[in-house]
């Protein structure tokens, strides 16, 4: 097969349950681009060809790729490959390895040092990649790095009461979602009457109280 005639197939394998899921109930997923059709690559990913860490734990071609034509060009193919390992991350997949997931949490905050206090509360809203307990103990501990930089906000520190369970929304599966709803959840709270501190994201800065760390 010459360059020219090369066809770009984009496949979708799912992995064993041998593998790590960032949601139980949704298996993890292989997605790539190949020359060969999909039927003939899936053979060759039972027979060991793949990346180290799906080999031996290929289980089942599935139809799971929007394109029913294959790309013409390698170019489109990466950029499909990368669109469809996006979307079934979103939905919640661990795909090609990638478990990562992102969290919004919300930190109760003592409000008797305030001259304005909210009888719905005082919170602290932000987001990251770690663990929520791993987070909010960086905060309560006043965490600092191996270099001495510290990881914590100090007035968060200073006025922790324990994370908020029932505010905090379930697992992001993509970093830009968990920013968006970082903001937005600050937001809502703020309406609802809640003193709500989120760093750049602080809503309401007339009614906010944004004491100095």
């Amino acid at each position: 097969m010459t360059l020219a005639n090369r066809k770009y197939h984009l496949i979708v394998v799912k992995l064993d349950e041998a593998m790590p899921r960032r949601d139980a109930t949704k298996p993890h997923l292989y997605v790539d681009y190949c020359v060969a059709t999909p039927e003939v690559r899936f053979q060759q990913l039972l027979n060991g060809a793949g990346p180290k860490f799906s080999v031996g734990h290929y289980q089942e071609l599935l139809d799971l790729v929007p394109y029913k034509q294959p790309a013409k060009n390698i170019e489109v193919a990466k950029k499909r490959k990368k669109e469809l390992v996006n979307k079934l991350a979103a939905a919640g997949h661990a795909v090609n390895g990638d478990c990562k997931q992102w969290h919004v949490y919300v930190i109760n905050l003592k409000q008797d040092h305030l001259t304005k206090k909210s009888k719905r509360g005082h919170v602290y809203v932000g987001f990251t990649s770690k663990t929520i307990e791993d987070r909010v103990n960086q905060h309560k501990n006043g965490a600092t790095s191996s270099k001495g930089n510290r990881l914590n906000s100090l007035y968060v520190t200073k006025h922790f009461d324990g994370l908020n369970e029932k505010l905090t929304p379930q697992p992001f599966y993509n970093e830009q979602q968990a920013k968006d709803r970082e903001g937005s959840l600050a937001e809502e709270l703020s309406k609802k009457e809640y003193i709500v501190r989120a760093g750049d994201k602080t809503p309401g800065r007339k009614t906010a109280v944004l004491p100095k760390d």
